[in-house]
């Protein structure tokens, strides 16, 4: 630590000092023990240090039980109004300095008092990105009425006799007698995947949220299945029998190709991204056209238009990977979320979701590290202190 005889033995020089303010609000043993020897060293500064504690504790920080993580983003409150204040010698006042101290330590508390009603908060401040962990979930398939859970990027293959193998990431397999006359439906909560092999060769990666209806045969003259949510799929060549994707408002229609479909019910557009081959889209508004290779469409507010697009900003992510172009965090940070089942406040005050990025983010298994590349991409920090996640600018 500094020497704290810089502070010039005044109560107001005191209470903007870097090294009492950390002092006051974490309390570690190594500070009690410097400050303990400081007033034993400096006996005539002894009432000066005891004013300045009166006037911090004056808040009455100690009527709420702050985590760790809160007293460092009050510190840093702090801390930045009196960079302000160095820029400003006619701000030096104690009545200022404490009103500071007063600002920071009102800003946590609102954040943790602000929208108390469910155990899915998520507080706000227009400076900072809140999130918090929400409780983990198992993928699972519901079929005869019956729920079978899943390991997360579980491999469901389908067989001719109406049984499905199901293939763990250690490649223990089980087997799985599924339905043969009514739709089977495989959950994929926020922060799992999966992919399933279905009865005719058609390869599908389920995204995190997602829902698939599927059949366990395909019978008739077409192949139907019904998603909600995101996934790609390589769908098997039959010219006799084509392949229909029900995503909500539209139909997909293809024989055989590979595209990605992005239809979750809370997005306020739908998507599809062509990777090769060639489908026909139908809405319910009864709008038809067809998509080539390297083209999307959206699907928005009753509009639909088309463009050309990099194909793999779309599809990489059933590889761990996220590609972003000018992206806005608010996007970002909605695909992060799901993926690792974390829920950030999303509104248009908070000024850090409008920051647009570019960049690839690797998925990998440890949200820190996540965190921390879009910290670095973004000129952002983050503090994680169990299930919550506070991002601002540095």
């Amino acid at each position: 630590m500094e020497d704290k005889n810089d502070f010039k033995n005044s109560v107001e020089n005191l209470l903007i000092n870097e090294d009492f303010i950390k002092w006051r609000i974490f309390n570690s043993k190594e500070q009690n023990e410097y400050w303990s020897n400081f007033r034993n060293q400096n006996p005539h500064l002894s009432n000066v240090l005891d004013e300045a504690i009166t006037q911090f504790e004056k808040v009455k920080i100690n009527y709420f039980p702050l985590s760790t993580l809160e007293k460092k983003l009050i510190y840093k409150n702090i801390n930045g109004r009196l960079k302000q204040h160095e820029r400003r010698m006619w701000l030096i006042r104690t009545g200022y300095v404490a009103a500071v101290f007063i600002i920071g330590v009102c800003s946590i508390l609102f954040l943790r008092t602000l929208k108390q009603n469910d155990n899915n908060n998520i507080y706000y401040n227009k400076d900072i990105i809140m999130g918090q962990a929400l409780p983990e979930e198992d993928v699972y398939i519901l079929s005869n009425g019956k729920k079978t859970n899943l390991a997360d990027k579980s491999h469901i293959g389908l067989k001719e006799d109406g049984k499905a193998i199901i293939t763990d990431s250690t490649s223990s397999k089980k087997e799985l007698l599924l339905a043969k006359t009514e739709l089977n439906k495989l959950v994929v909560p926020y922060g799992k995947r999966t992919n399933i092999s279905l009865a005719d060769g058609t390869e599908v990666w389920l995204n995190s949220g997602t829902q698939l209806d599927f059949p366990t045969e395909f019978r008739g003259n077409t192949r139907n299945i019904f998603v909600n949510g995101e996934i790609f799929i390589d769908v098997a060549s039959d010219t006799n029998k084509p392949f229909i994707v029900h995503a909500g408002e539209m139909n997909v229609i293809v024989q055989g190709t590979s595209f990605n479909i992005s239809s979750y019910n809370d997005d306020s557009s739908k998507s599809v991204v062509l990777v090769e081959g060639q489908v026909k889209i139908e809405t319910e508004n009864n709008y038809q056209t067809e998509l080539a290779p390297n083209e999307r469409l959206v699907i928005s507010n009753n509009t639909v238009s088309k463009e050309i697009v990099d194909v793999l900003d779309y599809v990489s992510w059933k590889d761990g990977m996220l590609v972003f172009n000018s992206t806005p965090m608010s996007e970002i940070l909605k695909r992060i979320g799901r993926y690792y089942n974390v829920e950030f406040e999303n509104t248009q005050e908070v000024t850090l979701n409008d920051k647009s990025l570019s960049g690839k983010l690797f998925l990998s298994n440890n949200l820190d590290s996540v965190l921390t590349s879009i910290s670095a991409i973004s000129s952002t920090e983050y503090l994680r202190e169990e299930n919550k996640i506070f991002i601002s600018n540095k």
